[in-house]
């Protein structure tokens, strides 16, 4: 059975479980600390700057609660940070985890896969690693991350994966210090045979960090934001994947489109999957700070169907819902809340990502733009 054909099974799975209200799937984030300083993150804390937010639970504590969440119906989990790798006891709480028989992937800047990890891993190999891509020199990893060494340390890190077999996952989240380089970053990961998953859209960091990470928070225009969504679906899948988005954009919207004036939140978070924070917060997914609910100070399952019941009461924005450009826009009950501190508000800068993409499709299409147009 290959990559795919297991994203499909689990994408199936936790659709059908989010229509029981099953928690079938689970992010731990074990720790804001982190060994570089993205200048987009938004968790990413010192101990010291920990302290007024709480403490990270220990490796027992972790335990317990994915016993509790297994026996409520966790199977897939997917361990995140912060950077995890950089936890003392991550070994510990990784095979513990996995004598459980879950699923688990990892996300991971992909610098600390040490032979430690590595031994772990030849052992107990994870079913796929998410290694996030931050350029393809050592200069775009100084100017973005701090750290001109830690792209080497990426590649190492690759290598050795693909050498034991581990599936591995590149995210590429685009800012105004990398943008330029995605075509790059594609070529990165074509010539390893990798899927790399693009990402032009940086929410608000309502999840702040302490040291300052994000306090010059700055992202990409949305119309650049755009601009990159489309060139992604270029340089992946060429002129036919640019036709049938065309296709996709002239098909006028139709009474069948599930999203309607009055509905909750369609995704699967706060339905099958839930986040839990460093601290021992439980929302429906990162990005969302509420609705929360505190499974470290009660039974898993009794937070569970607190945080479940509260999701099921949000309802979306209605111009969003009426808008006739919606099938082709990204806007989420996380996108709401983030850029408009409610879930009722209208996100302008998706409304203008959204419309700054179709331009471009079409623009594609007539070969009336390049890359370079972009990136002067």
């Amino acid at each position: 059975m290959g990559d795919s054909d297991s994203v499909d099974i689990k994408r199936a799975l936790t659709r059908k479980c989010a229509a029981l209200g099953i928690p079938v799937s689970g992010i731990f984030e074990l720790t804001p600390r982190c060994n570089l300083r993205c200048k987009m993150c938004y968790i990413r804390m010192t101990e010291p700057e920990m302290k007024p937010f709480g403490r990270e639970k220990t490796a027992d504590e972790w335990i317990s609660l994915a016993k509790e969440a297994v026996d409520a119906g966790m199977l897939f989990l997917l361990i995140t940070g912060g950077e995890p790798l950089i936890r003392a006891d991550f070994p510990k709480i990784y095979e513990e985890l996995m004598k459980m028989g879950l699923s688990i992937s990892i996300n991971t800047n992909g610098t600390l896969i040490d032979d430690k990890i590595k031994g772990l891993w030849r052992r107990l190999p994870p079913a796929y690693v998410n290694i996030t891509l931050y350029g393809t020199t050592e200069e775009e990893y100084e100017r973005l991350c701090g750290d001109k060494n830690a792209f080497h340390k990426v590649v190492s890190a690759i290598e050795w994966l693909q050498n034991e077999g581990i599936i591995i996952h590149l995210n590429a989240t685009m800012t105004p210090y990398n943008y330029g380089s995605l075509k790059a970053m594609e070529n990165f990961a074509a010539s390893r045979n990798i899927a790399l998953r693009m990402t032009p859209y940086c929410f608000p960091p309502v999840r702040r960090g302490g040291d300052g990470c994000t306090n010059d928070f700055s992202r990409l225009s949305a119309e650049k934001a755009g601009e990159l969504t489309a060139f992604d679906i270029f340089f992946r899948e060429g002129e036919e994947g640019i036709k049938k988005r065309l296709d996709f954009i002239d098909t006028p919207i139709n009474d069948g489109c599930e999203y309607k004036v009055g509905d909750t939140i369609k995704c699967l978070a706060g339905h099958s999957q839930f986040w839990v924070t460093w601290n021992g917060v439980m929302t429906p997914c990162g990005m969302m700070n509420e609705p929360q609910t505190k499974p470290f100070e009660n039974w898993f399952l009794c937070e569970w169907e607190k945080l479940k019941n509260a999701v099921q009461k949000i309802t979306l924005c209605s111009d969003c819902a009426n808008c006739s450009k919606k099938t082709t826009c990204m806007s989420c009950a996380a996108v709401m809340l983030c850029e408009t501190g409610g879930f009722e508000g209208k996100p302008q800068y998706l409304c203008r990502m959204n419309d700054s993409y179709r331009e471009t499709v079409k623009k594609i299409s007539e070969k009336d733009i390049t890359f370079s147009d972009i990136t002067k």
